[in-house]
């Protein structure tokens, strides 16, 4: 085993640790709050943004904020025209919906899995356990991106500290899961004519 795949069982044990110390359910709401949470709303809006854009009850609602506009004609309105208030308008409460929707959720499951019961406690560490490791599995993913995305000199010497590895870095690095989801993602706002 190289340093490296030490190093990972090293760190893959401390955050089995947190797992077990904090449980599922603190674990769940620490790494849906803050920072955290945003960035799961705006990739949820993302995902679902453009097929709840396509129900006819948004798109009319929007198309009759847009004629209302329209319909004004002042230098103000247009401009809200150009710059497509409309979508703005729309991802902003979707974001907003998205939000509330994941604090309730997160409140509903933090309160059922710190129940104090037996059966209930051992199933919030062992979650926890599995949340906290699926974390630091995303987090590793995630630093193997940043150091693909700087490329060069400093991609080949990593790659070359990885190779022999026993736990396949060097493999989970030339596959990482996220380099190909950046290779395919398109932004596409819907816009109204």
């Amino acid at each position: 085993m190289i340093l490296a795949d030490w190093i990972v069982l090293g760190i893959t044990a401390f955050f089995c640790l947190l797992g077990m110390l904090f449980g599922f359910g603190k674990g769940l709401k620490f790494f849906t709050g803050g920072i955290f949470g945003f960035f799961i709303s705006v990739v949820v809006c993302y995902a679902l943004g453009g097929l709840i854009y396509n129900f006819g009850f948004v798109q009319d609602a929007l198309n009759s904020m847009c004629t209302a506009l329209a319909e004004n004609g002042s230098g103000f309105c247009n401009f809200l025209l150009k710059i497509h208030i409309d979508v703005i308008v729309y991802y902003v409460g979707l974001f907003i919906a998205v939000t509330i929707i994941r604090l309730i959720i997160v409140k509903v499951i933090k309160s059922i899995v710190e129940i104090d019961n037996v059966f209930l406690i051992i199933l919030n560490k062992t979650f926890g356990v599995i949340l906290f490791v699926g974390v630091m599995f995303m987090l590793m993913l995630f630093a193997f991106q940043i150091v693909a995305l700087i490329g060069g000199n400093t991609q080949a010497d990593f790659l070359l500290k990885l190779s022999g590895s026993k736990l396949k870095l060097d493999w989970l690095f030339e596959h990482n899961p996220f380099m190909t989801i950046i290779k395919y993602i398109r932004i596409e706002i819907p816009v109204t004519p």
